[in-house]
């Protein structure tokens, strides 16, 4: 699988070349991978067997909606997965991943000119697949009938419903809000997991004894916030971990979103490995104490909160 990254700041999509057979195209978020999107790319999977297609999925960095958001200044959306989730998710379902830099060239393309310049003149396209409720184009204003204009077929698939509710990625955030793990889990259809890149930290915990490794974000907001246990995978290598999420308010000034993770008995020099942090049950909500010994005796807690989980 190719993974294909367009960015800058216009419309450029001199690096898209896949006309060796016909493609069939779902596009979304994807923001989780949760049990809709499962069923939208066992749908894609079906449609490319039964018609010698390519699979390919087109996905969008960073989220349509946190591009808007960003415009107004307001805050970004808690997000279920970060970049190379979905990519690790995707690899083994498309024979295609196309990463398409959300900016203002791409939200003003009209629903005719997604359609021509990407998915028909690009990407071979004959056959979309698409959730019941995706729009595309300036204002959101491209449809169904958009794509058979353009002599392209088009498979809607519908919502998956559990407990009489429609699985998406807006009410597992809200699960993931309350740190409630089991729903999450349940209508995600997987452990939620976030994988970045180790990065250096203040090394503070090195000095009371606890060393972490640090995730960089960016500005991302993780979905949850607080306290968990946790499984850490590291080149093939597991490891069991307490993992904060939040602004650590004890100690960062600055404000910023922090992922970070304590290795029980390990102590590695990992610095530039990437890393998937697998969260497995909440411990406590993230607090500020009021000075730096009452936050290393509440982590020592923490500690043996995960060891008694992994014990039991």
């Amino acid at each position: 699988m190719y993974r294909i990254a367009l960015g800058g700041n216009s419309f450029n999509l001199h690096e898209l070349d896949i006309h060796d057979c016909k493609s069939v195209v779902a596009i979304g978020n994807f923001d989780g991978v949760h049990l809709g999107h499962q069923q939208l790319l066992a749908m894609l999977d079906d449609v490319a067997v039964q018609n010698s297609y390519k699979r390919v999925a087109i996905i969008f960095e960073p989220l349509p909606l946190e591009y808007f958001l960003d415009q107004k200044n307001q805050h970004r959306i808690p997000r279920l997965s970060l970049l190379r989730d979905k990519f690790y998710y995707l690899q083994s379902l498309v024979d295609e991943l196309v990463v398409i830099h959300f900016n203002a060239a791409i939200a003003d393309l009209t629903p005719q000119q997604f359609i021509q310049h990407i998915l028909k003149q690009k990407l071979n396209a004959a056959h979309v697949v698409i959730g019941h409720d995706f729009r595309f184009g300036r204002g959101r204003s491209g449809s169904v009938e958009d794509f058979i204009k353009h002599d392209i077929e088009c498979t809607v698939v519908e919502p998956v419903i559990l407990d009489q509710v429609r699985v998406s990625s807006s009410i597992i955030r809200e699960f993931a809000n309350n740190n409630d793990l089991l729903n999450v889990t349940r209508y995600l259809g997987h452990n939620l997991h976030y994988t970045a890149r180790i990065v250096h930290g203040k090394k503070m915990g090195r000095k009371f004894g606890v060393p972490t490794i640090n995730l960089t974000l960016g500005k991302y907001r993780l979905a949850l916030w607080g306290v968990y246990v946790a499984k850490v995978y590291i080149d093939h290598c597991t490891y069991n971990a307490v993992v904060s999420i939040g602004k650590n308010p004890t100690t960062n000034n600055l404000g910023v979103y922090n992922l970070e993770a304590h290795l029980l008995d390990v102590d590695l020099d990992l610095y530039g490995k990437i890393a998937t942090i697998e969260i497995l049950q909440f411990i406590r909500q993230e607090c500020k104490f009021n000075d730096l010994d009452s936050l290393f005796d509440q982590i020592h807690s923490d500690i043996a909160c995960a060891r008694n989980y992994f014990t039991n």
